[in-house]
């Protein structure tokens, strides 16, 4: 997974109602993490250092909190797959709004 903020994270939402990803390989090019994050909680803040590409296993409401204050909402769709060009990196919390769950894989690719 990408790098965690946890003290981004205790001081904006607290930590009690985060998501735990389990990371299936992580080696020197490539990380892949699997998520499942339940209506209401969040994903903690975190930090993209590498682009990837985010799978969705299911449709899914969430929210996104961005750097800065700004917020966003996402409509994720089944079986979709969507790259990111993370940049320079970028932070972001990503809570469930909606009453399913956010079941998806995370694929960085470690080269830029």
């Amino acid at each position: 997974m990408a790098t965690r903020l946890v003290d981004v994270t205790n001081s904006n939402n607290g930590s009690n109602n985060q998501s735990d990803p389990e990371v299936l390989l992580d080696n020197e090019t490539t990380r892949i993490t699997f998520h499942r994050i339940k209506p209401g909680q969040n994903s903690g803040w975190h930090r993209h250092e590498y682009n990837y590409v985010g799978y969705h296993f299911q449709s899914s409401e969430v929210s996104v909190d961005l750097r800065g204050g700004k917020r966003g909402s996402i409509s994720s769709k089944e079986r979709k797959a969507t790259f990111y060009d993370v940049g320079n990196g970028f932070e972001h919390n990503v809570t469930v709004t909606g009453d399913q769950d956010l079941v998806a894989l995370e694929i960085e690719y470690k080269n830029k």
